[in-house]
């Protein structure tokens, strides 16, 4: 299949992966570059009769081909398609609507400064060698022509398509650290209230201590009271009971009382935040959760490697929660995905880990809360935590981990004293919006220098000289119709001004005149020869007038 063919394959899966709105894009897009290409390099480089329409067909129905290819390529392999194009910008004549759609794929997908210059030096280098190999101008014409194009069609829409880039990059890290703040916020809200939920059982605590220690002091005053003040044939307790051994049990009865109220108090500020969870699971319990997960018409394999043994609390609570995030995000974010979970007793350490392939992709948002949580949960276990995709994302992908599956894995040691506090990350915002200031910097001197060389090289191209090798009135003379073609060759210079075919099916060339040569009209801004063979002999030779 070869180069082509993956290209082509990349480009089917990049759009069978989009919606239908942005393929109905994609179509109309590929389409008008494609035709757009073939009708401008048609008019631009056919001439009849001297131009073969075959060969014209031919190239015009390559440009459409490539077009349609390499639009949508671009979603995928941008610089990949950019460089392609600018390849093949040399037999096209330098023209291709798809430069342009190209280009600000490049801009606005790729970061890698090394490729991005190579790929438009590529395509600087089609422009330039595609419009001296059709049009015929002098090397420094066809320069500044192809400098003119890449300026405008290559460079300025890269350049606008990057600093949109840029500006999108901005608005989505304000507005996740927005959300971060949020959180932040809403968390140390929930801190407050947890540490003053906690004083109120602590006091609560106090108090409870306090009723429990004049439990015991009544239960002792209690056993010293006399039990009977009138005797034993009383017919109720109360009737058998001296009054201070009732004002005892009486007193017995109520603290007792409170002190479980306060005690249900206390449980019931401490569990205000529960999940409604009445305690940790264990591993034994993830059988229970796969099968859960398999009710949803999901394959879900679950391998136990290994004897198995023996785990503080925190590390076997830790484990299951693993299993069970691991499930709910591959549910959520890859549904229809087959699922993977491997729990291994290794000889130091537990080894729990969940995957899964691809999948269809979840259309809402996720906070992420869920992970980070699992980490803490999982580092005060003493263990590491570890997640992310299959297959590694390139700088700039927009891929999500439902287009190449996700893992989450964990690492819990047998025996672990719980760490110290983790530090807190460092507050990267104001270097990321630093290095998005420079790059807008980059992209504005880019679009500047984009607008600048154009205009310079229209000029340029307008105002440079043009090189012309001339043929003096002698050499004229000297030749005569019916002369053989080398003859008269050896008298002209070697490349003539423009050359074309005749209504016979002659050759003509057609070369300035010499200084030396007068006008004969007024107003003529240059005298030019044609020579025109047939058959190896110059069968006729004219002079033109070219008026102001």
């Amino acid at each position: 299949m070869g180069t082509f063919g993956y290209l082509v394959i990349s480009a089917a899966k990049a759009v069978r992966r989009a919606s239908w709105q942005r393929r109905t894009y994609e179509a109309g897009l590929a389409l008008f570059c494609g035709l757009g290409t073939a009708v401008i390099h048609l008019s631009l480089t056919y001439d009849p009769p001297q131009d073969p329409l075959a060969e014209a067909i031919a190239y015009a129905v390559l440009g459409f081909v490539l077009s349609v290819t390499l639009i949508p390529l671009r979603l995928v392999r941008p610089l990949s398609a950019l460089m392609i194009c600018g390849l093949l910008a040399i037999p096209m004549g330098g023209v291709s609507l798809a430069l342009v759609p190209l280009s600000a794929a490049v801009g606005y997908r790729s970061w890698q400064a090394v490729p991005i210059v190579v790929a438009y030096l590529t395509v600087l280098v089609g422009c330039v060698g595609g419009i001296y190999r059709v049009s015929g101008f002098p090397l420094l014409t066809s320069f500044l022509l192809g400098l003119m194009e890449f300026s405008s069609f290559v460079l300025l829409p890269g350049a606008v398509a990057a600093m949109v880039a840029q500006r999108r990059l901005l608005l989505t890290t304000m507005h996740e650290r927005n959300q971060q703040l949020h959180a932040e916020r809403k968390l140390a809200v929930g801190q407050a209230q947890t540490r003053e939920r906690n004083r109120i059982a602590a006091e609560l605590h106090d108090s409870l201590g306090h009723r429990l220690t004049l439990i015991s002091l009544y239960a002792g005053g209690l056993a010293q009271a006399p039990k009977s003040a009138i005797g034993t044939e009383a017919s109720t307790p109360s009737s058998i009971e001296s009054p201070e051994r009732q004002q005892a049990l009486a007193l017995l009865r109520d603290t007792s009382a409170q002190a479980m109220g306060e005690l249900r108090q206390i449980l019931k500020i401490l569990h205000q935040d529960g999940d409604g969870d009445g305690g940790g699971r264990s591993l034994a319990e993830v059988e229970e959760t796969v099968a859960s997960a398999r009710g949803t018409g999901t394959r879900v394999d679950l391998a136990r490697i290994g004897d198995p043994r023996p785990l503080p609390l925190m590390a076997e609570h830790a484990a299951y929660r693993v299993v069970q995030e691991g499930l709910t995000n591959a549910l959520k974010h890859a549904g229809g995905a087959a699922i993977r979970v491997e729990v291994r007793y290794d000889e130091d350490a537990l080894f729990v880990e969940v995957r899964n392939g691809p999948g269809r992709p979840y259309e809402g948002q996720s906070t992420g809360q869920g992970l980070a949580g699992l980490a803490e949960r999982v580092r005060l276990a003493g263990g590491v935590l570890s997640s992310g995709p299959l297959v590694p994302q390139t700088p700039g992908s927009r891929e999500t981990p439902s287009d190449s599956g996700f893992r989450i894995g964990a690492i819990l040691p047998y025996q672990a004293e719980v760490p110290a506090a983790a530090p807190s990350a460092e507050d990267d915002f104001p270097q990321q919006m630093a290095r998005n200031s420079r790059r807008q910097r980059i992209g504005a001197i880019a679009v500047v220098s984009a607008i600048v060389l154009s205009l310079g090289s229209c000029i340029g191209s307008i105002l440079a000289p043009v090189p012309q090798e001339t043929v003096s009135q002698t050499d004229f003379d000297a030749v005569r119709v019916g002369d053989a073609e080398g003859r008269v060759r050896d008298r002209l210079p070697e490349a003539p001004w423009y050359p074309q075919t005749g209504a016979d099916g002659e050759s003509c060339e057609i070369f300035v005149a010499g200084d030396d040569v007068e006008p004969v009209g007024s107003n003529i801004a240059e005298v030019q020869f044609e020579f025109c063979f047939l058959a190896g002999k110059l069968v006729s030779k004219d002079l033109w007038e070219i008026p102001d």
